[in-house]
């Protein structure tokens, strides 16, 4: 019986908790055996992250420890997002790489009684979600990969392509299968819910509406402004009920780096619907994202955003860096590494800011790493330019 040892560089991420939970049951259900300890295993599976250059960082520190210890004598594979986004990192002689689209190429190597595609990965393990971090007792439907936005700054689309949504009835006897197993929270899982569909004829509420006949509460990871403001008039005042949790992820509130972003929709605007959600739905915990030091963003730019907390209940902080291939690692006036820790430590003296959830009541200000603050001010160091031309 052959041995698998699986591990993942990111515990903070939902996608790929899912992935590695999915990965761990494939080899289960085909009668592998999982252990503890990679010098046990036969082969190693590691899930990457690349979402940004510290998570990069991260990603490549691992596995080259990996390879430096066990190249030679076991199979390595390399999978998630970072292998599609610079493949170039890895020497394809010592490993292989399985990027979010080639999942079948399991099947290949291990040659299943169970095809991967066939295994979900609903039920997270902790092993490879931070519980902190994670909806831990949350049944977790994946709807959809791939996304129809082109943000300039992302290199997760480059990862994982254009939309493919499941159809609205798969979906359901998924959701099924986790009430069945008990489950009464499900979450919908995709790198932009407001993305689903697109590629059937579809939209979000086309699946979120027919959820109403179930006595469950709903959370969705993620959905992309301009497709939350174009689906709000369509979704269900009863769903909106169930609804426990929603991500918006703005991102910015200067329309100037929003444009520069590639996206496309008006702050205030989803300022006043997010307003209207929590006047009418107050138990809907809604949080949004900021990216902070983009290139040519000023520091009333970036303190401009501290406004979100009056109609978010948390606004999480991450630091922009460029990413390989991107059209915004193009871009003039990047933000200086001292200005980004800058901005850092405005955020941390915030009257809202907390360093978790659950750390006082909401609205938070957020900061979205795991790090303490000198961990923080030193990885904005190593990704930040040191020296630039910015606007302050």
């Amino acid at each position: 019986m052959e041995k698998i040892f699986i591990t993942t560089t990111f515990k903070l991420c939902d996608n790929n908790g899912y992935l590695g939970t999915q990965l761990s049951n494939f080899f289960i259900q085909n009668g592998f055996e999982p252990v503890e300890r990679p010098e046990h295993a036969d082969a190693i599976v590691i899930s990457t992250c690349g979402f940004d250059q510290e998570r990069e960082n991260l990603s490549i520190s691992v596995v080259d420890g990996y390879i430096c210890k066990f190249a030679n004598e076991k199979k390595i594979i390399i999978c998630g997002c970072l292998p599609q986004i610079n493949p170039d990192l890895f020497d394809r002689s010592k490993v292989t790489l399985i990027g979010p689209k080639e999942l079948y190429r399991f099947n290949d190597i291990f040659n299943p009684a169970i095809k991967i595609e066939d295994i979900s990965g609903s039920r997270l393990n902790e092993k490879f979600i931070t519980r902190e971090y994670g909806f831990i007792g949350t049944y977790y439907l994946q709807i959809c990969q791939g996304c129809q936005n082109n943000c300039s700054y992302c290199a997760i689309k480059k990862a994982k392509g254009r939309v493919k949504s499941k159809p609205v009835e798969k979906v359901i006897r998924d959701l099924e299968e986790g009430i069945k197993l008990g489950f009464r929270r499900v979450m919908l899982l995709a790198d932009d819910c407001g993305s689903y569909g697109i590629d059937l004829g579809l939209n979000l509420s086309d699946l979120l509406n027919p959820l109403k006949e179930y006595d469950i509460g709903i959370l969705i990871n993620y959905i992309e402004p301009s497709a939350f403001q174009r689906l709000y008039p369509q979704i269900d005042a009863k769903i909106l009920e169930k609804i426990e949790f929603m991500n918006i992820p703005v991102q910015a509130t200067s329309g100037r780096i929003i444009n520069l972003m590639s996206r496309d929709y008006d702050v205030d605007e989803i300022m006043t619907i997010a307003k209207d959600i929590k006047d009418r739905f107050p138990h809907i915990y809604l949080e949004t994202h900021v990216i902070y030091g983009f290139p040519g963003e000023t520091g009333e730019d970036f303190r401009d955003t501290f406004r979100l907390s009056e109609c978010f209940d948390g606004v999480i902080y991450f630091y922009y860096t460029d990413r390989i291939g991107t059209r915004s690692s193009l871009l003039p006036d990047k933000v200086s590494s001292s200005e980004v820790i800058f901005r850092t430590k405005e955020i941390m003296a915030h009257p809202r800011f907390a360093f978790e959830h659950g750390a006082a009541e909401p609205p938070l200000i957020l900061l979205g790493y795991g790090l303490d603050p000198s961990d923080l001010f030193e990885s904005i160091k190593r990704n930040c330019p040191e020296q630039t031309d910015s606007v302050k």
